[in-house]
């Protein structure tokens, strides 16, 4: 229930989430372990995501674990250009995920991204 999201130099917290009325198709999370917690493995990731989905959020892409700035660059790039004609989003994913495999083979760099909710 503590979980936040560090915006400049304040937080947005869960608390503040449910306060939130978003009308959006998608958020990405992009920031390193965005659904990790130093105290609990895997809460951050179900408080950040039940907060923006309690919030109006379709669809959330969070990271898993830690990733590389460079990779995470390339995979949003491939990810959106994908998105505009795709036929929904876990297909634009799943473009993006073998785009940057292709240029780097190692899971670490391409498998970190995860789509929760609604997928179309």
């Amino acid at each position: 229930m503590f979980s936040s999201i560090r915006l400049g130099t304040s937080l947005l917290s869960l608390f503040d989430l449910y306060q939130l009325q978003l009308n959006a198709e998608l958020v990405t999370l992009s920031g390193c372990g965005t659904g990790m917690n130093v105290v609990v493995g895997g809460d951050e990731l179900i408080g950040l995501v039940r907060g923006l989905l309690y919030a109006g959020a379709q669809t959330l892409m969070v990271s898993l674990w830690e990733i590389h700035d460079e990779s995470t660059a390339e995979f949003m790039r491939d990810f959106y250009t994908a998105y505009k004609g795709a036929a929904n989003k876990a297909q634009a994913l799943r473009e993006a995920v073998l785009s940057l495999r292709a240029k780097r083979p190692h899971p670490y760099y391409w498998a970190a991204f995860s789509l929760v909710g609604k997928f179309s």
